[in-house]
């Protein structure tokens, strides 16, 4: 299994680049714009040698409360979300500072019916409708003790 990694500065420019590439909402055109962002959030990530396969954002916690997006590379589509890995996510999320992050909650806008069932399918629970009235994405959470069993440890 690949390790996840704490994503160095030198990474964040890849990882804005593989978020543009996929098209996800709400990230600034250029590299300048999104730094601020990237350097407020937890940025994690899965790498094949130089090459980013894929990227994890914790959000800044407010109230111990923080957004998570994933985002990966076309080549590794279908590929990352391994067990180990999800229980190693949900640790670092849950688990208490200094090892985790100590959040009391995970929110998470899923674009499209894929990553709805995966986070579904990760204990994600729905707290709109999942289907809009707008048309926009639908806001799932999850705390540690809606993690299933089998993706929870160390927690």
């Amino acid at each position: 299994m690949r390790e996840l990694i704490e994503l160095a500065e030198a990474d964040w420019p890849a990882l804005h680049h593989l978020m543009r590439q996929r098209q996800f909402p709400q990230v600034p055109a250029s590299y300048a714009q999104a730094r601020p962002q990237f350097k407020a959030a937890q940025l994690w990530g899965l790498k094949s040698g130089s090459r980013l396969d894929a990227g994890f954002v914790f959000g800044p916690a407010e109230n111990g409360i923080a957004f998570f997006d994933a985002v990966c590379a076309a080549s590794a589509e279908g590929t990352w979300a391994t067990r180990p890995l999800l229980v190693r996510l949900f640790a670092q999320a849950f688990k208490p500072a200094p090892q985790g992050l100590g959040l009391r909650a995970l929110w998470v806008q899923p674009h499209g019916k894929v990553a709805l069932k995966a986070c579904l399918a990760a204990g994600f629970q729905a707290v709109t409708p999942l289907k809009m009235a707008d048309g926009s994405a639908p806001v799932l959470v999850i705390t540690p003790q809606l993690v299933p069993f089998k993706l929870r440890k160390d927690f």
